[in-house]
């Protein structure tokens, strides 16, 4: 394989970034593979502004995170990504992440996205207008894998309830993908989230919900860790977060 291209940028992992125990918590690292996308995008002239006076914004509808070591309180992080390249009728993108600390390497990460049009909806990726030139990297984080989710949750399931507040709202409206993640671990105590050997966490976005919504959060415990959802008031799941324990 030829060497991995990447955009990257240095971050100091700071209390906020840290839960119980004075460590990066797995909610962090998917709230910095969002800011390198954003990031990255910005960058190549496709940022959050350019989209939208095209009348454009992407969205993620996966994530995948697979985690291999601790990154302490006031490790210095180097957190990167890269665009693999899409068929031009494709629909949907991928995107890979990587986080270090020097030489080791701490989380992986790989992206589903798309760019809609806010009036028709999805873009083709021939329409979307990467830079001339840009470079397209063939390495697919995670060995290119993503789960299938299923609504399988019970009564016996359901946890609590939590209401969209203006916390976990982001510009673009609606709640914003990383307050899922959080949600759901909410499922958790302090101590139980603090020592839970994570090896995966996959999160699947379905449908966006909106300041005000009351959504019932359901979590049941699999041969190799948890499922997760997110289920709305019409009864389907808007979100589900997926956990392997190694």
């Amino acid at each position: 394989m030829s060497e991995l291209k990447k955009f990257s940028f240095a971050q100091t992992v700071t209390p906020d970034l840290c839960g119980k125990e004075p460590k990066m918590q797995p909610p962090a690292a998917f709230m910095l593979f969002q800011n390198a996308a954003s990031l990255h995008a910005e960058d190549i002239g496709n940022g959050t502004a350019a989209l939208a006076e095209r009348g454009l914004y992407w969205v993620a509808t996966h994530s995948r995170i697979d985690f291999y070591d601790d990154a302490r309180l006031m490790d210095k992080l180097t957190v990167s990504t890269w665009v693999n390249p899409a068929k031009p009728n494709a629909v949907r993108g991928y995107r890979g992440y990587d986080i270090f600390v020097g030489d080791r390497r701490i989380a992986e990460g790989l992206t589903e996205w798309v760019v809609l049009n806010r009036e028709t909806g999805f873009v083709r990726f021939s329409e979307f207008g990467f830079p001339d030139g840009f470079e397209f990297q063939d390495y697919v984080a995670c060995g290119g894998k993503l789960r299938r989710f299923r609504d399988e949750f019970s009564d016996d399931d359901e946890v609590y309830t939590f209401v969209v507040r203006t916390s976990s709202i982001d510009i673009g409206r609606h709640m914003n993908n990383v307050a899922y993640v959080r949600a759901f671990l909410d499922c958790f105590t302090a101590d139980e989230a603090a020592s839970m050997p994570v090896a995966t966490m996959e999160a699947r976005y379905i449908t966006a919900c909106m300041e005000g919504e009351e959504l019932k959060i359901y979590k049941k415990r699999t041969g190799d860790g948890y499922v997760l959802g997110a289920r709305r008031s019409d009864g389907k799941c808007a979100a589900f977060l997926g956990i392997t324990l190694k």
